[in-house]
C-alpha cells in the first residue's frame, strides 16, 4: 500500500497516512467511517508467518484489555492480511522522550511502573510481547502510557532492537516474559541515563548481553537511589530466574521508589529509610547496638523466582521481595541505621487540617453558651425584685415554668446561628439525555471512548479505589466490543451494569461523588 493512496478496509476504515512500519507489518493512522473517530489501524504482513499464525496473533492481543495497553477495538481479514484497529495514541512514545534527555528519577519510575503494569496483563493472558523497545510504549493524550507493537516471539530481533534483547533471545532458546522484563530493564535504563546498558555494534552488543555485567544506572547518573540501582540490575539478571517474578512486582517496587509511603501519625518525622530496600546498617559507638550483618560481596535479595546475579543487595526484612511494601513501625531499625547515600529518603507530610464543620460547631457552641448566661442573669434580676422565681416542685414530674417578664429595654438574646443544611449534596444535575431512549453524539463506540477516558482522568488525580477503576475500563472495552459488533442490546446492558457498578462503589466510597467520573455518570441516567 501507498501512503499518498488512501485504502478501505472492511468498508468503514480509511487509511489516511502511514506512521509506522515493522518485522509484523504496518501502522496506519486511519479513520472509522462507522463510529465517526480516528483509529490505528496495523495490516499484518505476511511474509513474517502464515495467515492463520498472523490471524490468532492479533485474537491474541485482542483479548489484553488494561488501560495501560492499547485497546484493540477490532480484528478482520484484508485481502489474505489479518489487522487489528486500536485505539490512536496522540502522545509521544519513549523512545521521542528519551531522544531529548534522560527524564526526571520520579517521572521514569511513574512510566516504567506503567508499562510493567501493561506487560503484566498481557502475560496474564498468555501474550509476550517479544520486541519490546522504547518505542513500544506511547502516551495517549491523557498523559497514560500504554503498550503497543506486540510482535511474533519467534522474530529474529533488528540490528537496532539488539539493545534490548535477553541473553536467551539472542542465543537462541527463546522468549517468554522474563524476556520482556529483561528489555523493559533496558528500557529502565535508558530513560534513567539516557543511554542502553550497553553500546557498541550488534554483534559487541549481543556478547555483552551474553557476558558482561551491567554498570549501575548511578554510575551514569549520581542521583539514581540505591533502591533503583538494585532493581535495574535485577530485572537485567542473565538467568531469567533470577529476574523478578512479574511485572507486578516491578511496579509495586517503583511506586515505592518514587513515592515512599507516609508514616503513620505519632511516628517521628526524621527520614526514614523505605522497609522495602533498607540499606546496610551503620555501626553505632554505643555498646548496647547490635548493627545490621553487610551482605557479603555477590550476596543477593530474595527477589521473587529468584537473586540477581549482580551488585551488592541489602536483605529485605523479614525476606521480603521486589515490590513488597509493608509499611514496618520505627522501631524495626535499630538506632544504628542510616540511609546510604543514594537511598530514598521517607519525609511526614504536614497532618491534615481541622474538619471544615469544627468552626461552624464552635459558634453553635458560643451562642448557646451567651444564650445561658442570658437566661441566668434575667432569672438573678428577677430574684433581685422579690418575683417568684421557678422552682422543683412536688411533684414527680418535671415541669418548667414560664420564664419572668423581660423589661422592654432588655434586648432578646441572638439566636442567629447558621442552620445545619439537610441536604449536603446539593441539586442533582440536570442528566443530557437517556441512555435506553437515545444515542450519544458520536455513536456509542466514541461516547465509552469518553467513558474510558473520565474513568482515566479520575485515576491520574488518584481518587478512585484501584480495583473498581480496573473494572471499569474492562467492561467499558467490552461493551465497546459489543457495539462495533453492532450488538448495541448487549453493550447497553453492559453499560448498565458499568453504571450500577459505579454508583454502589460511590455509596460505599471506593468511588469520589466529585470530579471528572462522576461529572461524566451525572451527565446520563439509565
Amino acid at each position: 500500500m501507498s501512503d499518498a493512496t488512501p485504502s478501505l478496509i472492511a468498508g468503514r476504515y480509511r487509511l489516511d497516512e502511514l506512521i509506522g512500519s515493522g518485522p509484523t507489518g504496518e501502522v496506519w493512522r486511519g479513520y472509522d467511517q462507522r463510529a465517526d473517530w480516528t483509529v490505528a489501524v496495523k495490516v499484518l504482513d505476511t511474509r513474517a508467518a502464515t495467515p492463520e499464525v498472523l490471524r490468532q496473533h492479533a485474537q491474541a492481543v485482542a483479548r489484553v484489555i488494561h488501560p495501560n495497553v492499547a485497546m484493540v477495538l477490532d480484528v478482520g481479514d484484508h485481502e489474505g492480511a489479518p489487522y487489528l484497529v486500536m485505539e490512536f495514541l496522540t502522545g509521544e512514545s519513549l523512545g521521542e522522550e528519551v531522544a531529548a534527555g534522560p527524564l526526571p528519577i520520579v517521572e521514569a519510575c511513574d512510566l516504567i511502573g506503567q508499562a510493567a503494569a501493561g506487560l503484566e496483563a498481557a502475560h496474564r493472558a498468555g501474550v509476550v510481547h517479544g520486541q519490546i523497545g522504547p518505542d513500544s510504549f506511547r502516551r495517549a493524550g491523557s498523559g497514560v502510557l500504554k503498550v503497543v507493537g506486540f510482535g511474533l516471539t519467534d522474530q529474529v530481533p533488528s540490528d537496532d532492537g539488539v539493545r534490548y534483547r535477553a541473553p536467551e533471545v539472542i542465543d537462541g532458546r527463546g522468549g517468554a516474559a522474563p524476556a520482556d522484563l529483561y528489555a523493559l530493564g533496558c528500557v529502565c535504563y535508558e530513560v534513567l541515563c539516557g543511554r542502553p546498558p550497553f553500546e557498541g555494534s550488534p554483534e559487541e552488543v549481543g556478547e555483552l548481553h551474553l557476558h558482561a555485567e551491567p554498570a549501575p544506572p548511578s554510575s551514569h547518573r549520581a542521583e539514581v537511589p540505591g533502591e533503583l540501582d538494585r532493581l535495574v540490575l535485577a530485572m537485567l539478571a542473565k538467568d531469567p530466574a533470577a529476574r523478578p517474578a512479574g511485572g507486578e512486582p516491578v511496579r509495586r517496587a517503583l511506586a515505592a521508589i518514587a513515592r515512599p509511603p507516609r508514616s503513620q501519625p505519632g511516628q517521628s518525622t526524621a527520614p526514614q529509610p523505605h522497609p522495602a530496600t533498607a540499606p546496610q546498617a551503620i555501626p553505632h559507638p554505643a555498646p548496647q547496638v547490635t548493627p545490621h550483618p553487610a551482605p557479603q560481596s555477590g550476596q543477593a535479595t530474595p527477589y521473587p523466582g529468584g537473586a540477581p546475579q549482580t551488585g551488592q543487595v541489602a536483605s529485605y526484612p523479614g525476606g521480603a521481595g521486589i515490590g513488597d511494601t509493608q509499611a514496618m513501625p520505627p522501631a524495626a531499625f535499630h538506632d544504628g541505621d542510616g540511609p546510604r547515600k543514594g537511598d530514598t529518603a521517607i519525609y511526614d507530610a504536614p497532618p491534615p487540617g481541622p474538619s471544615s464543620n469544627r468552626r461552624l460547631f464552635v459558634q453553635l457552641g458560643v451562642a448557646l453558651a451567651a444564650i445561658a448566661a442570658v437566661t441566668v442573669g434575667l432569672i438573678l434580676w428577677s430574684g433581685s425584685r422579690g418575683e417568684p422565681v421557678a422552682g422543683p416542685t412536688s411533684s414527680p414530674t418535671p415541669t418548667t415554668s414560664a420564664p419572668a417578664p423581660v423589661p422592654t429595654e432588655t434586648p432578646e438574646p441572638s439566636t442567629s446561628v447558621a442552620p445545619i443544611p439537610t441536604d449536603p449534596v446539593g441539586p442533582t444535575p440536570t442528566p443530557k439525555g437517556t441512555l435506553a431512549n437515545s444515542v450519544p453524539p458520536g455513536g456509542w463506540v466514541k461516547w465509552l471512548g469518553e467513558f474510558d477516558k473520565a474513568v482515566t482522568a479520575q485515576e491520574s488525580i488518584g481518587d478512585i479505589e484501584p480495583g473498581a477503576a480496573r473494572k471499569a475500563h474492562d467492561k467499558i472495552r467490552k461493551a465497546a466490543r459489543k457495539s462495533l459488533e453492532n450488538h448495541d442490546g448487549p453493550a447497553l446492558d453492559q453499560v448498565a451494569g458499568i453504571v450500577r457498578d459505579l454508583r454502589k462503589a460511590q455509596a460505599k466510597g471506593d468511588v469520589p461523588t466529585s470530579g471528572p467520573l462522576a461529572d461524566f455518570l451525572d451527565d446520563w441516567k439509565l
